[in-house]
């Protein structure tokens, strides 16, 4: 199902936009309609469409801005722009963003609108397909990594020993902006040769481990407290929320709030 939200400032192509798709399609769901750029992302935050329907020009909040700004919170989210500007300046702005189509408003047929949205339901879907391999290599070498504890590593060789003071020192600082270069100077190791050694007695990569510890962390405190998840990402170490999300979603399968409302959803 793809869920598309429209936002332009004109009534009448606002309701011709939604009489276009509902209940055109089994695989198309409108799920708002805004008449303002303002008001179209606070729409889209709301209800996380997979498609925004936008118009260039309105009130509030320009279609570019509001574009952008939908981006930073939902970055997965495509968009359509509708114009009745022909500039070649308006066209690349858009595309330069990130739309996907750029149609004027005076060419737009219904036909070529639903090509338009199941070709983009067809790429998602593919998308979504490679993603999903992907994230589940990810989500293996993540499980393999938390497995591990430092118990595991009381009884290496004992030149290998400087491993478990590694570690010890990931676990305390992991929320700070910690480097491999900064971990090998602990160990008085230089950072190649810290590096291989690290993957060869724990199985995975400085930066994979480094993520993953921080990633269980923030399970933890999404699980277990009420902190805002702004607040969760900087205490695990991350200073851009966005980022954190992101990342978040392609190690774990599912966004912060989506793991908050499984907890809240299980306490009820």
């Amino acid at each position: 199902m793809l869920r598309i939200l429209i936002a332009d400032d004109e009534q009448p192509i606002r309701e011709w936009l939604n009489y276009c798709l509902k209940d055109k399609r089994d695989n198309l769901e409108v799920v708002g309609t805004a008449s303002d750029g303002w008001q179209a992302y606070e729409l889209a935050v709301k209800e996380r469409p997979d498609v925004v329907i936008m118009d260039i020009r309105m009130p509030k909040m320009d279609g570019i801005t509001a574009m952008k700004n939908i981006k930073q919170r939902l970055p997965e989210t495509e968009f359509v722009i509708l114009t009745n500007h022909a500039e070649f300046s308006y066209a690349k702005q858009a595309i330069s963003c990130g739309a996907k189509e750029y149609i004027l408003k005076s060419e737009l047929r219904s036909s070529e609108l639903i090509e338009i949205l199941e070709k983009i339901a067809e790429g998602r879907a593919h998308q979504g397909r490679s993603a999903q391999h992907d994230r589940q290599i990810i989500k293996d070498q993540l499980e393999r990594a938390a497995k591990k504890t430092l118990a595991e590593y009381r009884d290496i060789p004992e030149n290998n020993k400087f491993i478990e003071k590694a570690l010890e020192y990931i676990h305390e600082h992991f929320h700070e902006a910690i480097s491999l270069a900064d971990v090998a100077g602990q160990v008085y190791r230089s950072p190649e040769y810290f590096s291989r050694l690290f993957k060869g007695v724990t199985g995975e990569n400085f930066s994979i481990y480094l993520i993953n510890y921080r990633l269980i962390q923030a399970k933890s405190l999404l699980i277990n407290t009420d902190l805002k998840i702004t607040e969760i990402a900087y205490r695990v170490g991350y200073q851009n929320p966005s980022y954190f999300s992101r990342l978040y979603k392609k190690c774990m399968g599912i966004t912060p709030e989506e793991e908050r409302r499984k907890r809240l959803t299980k306490t009820k």
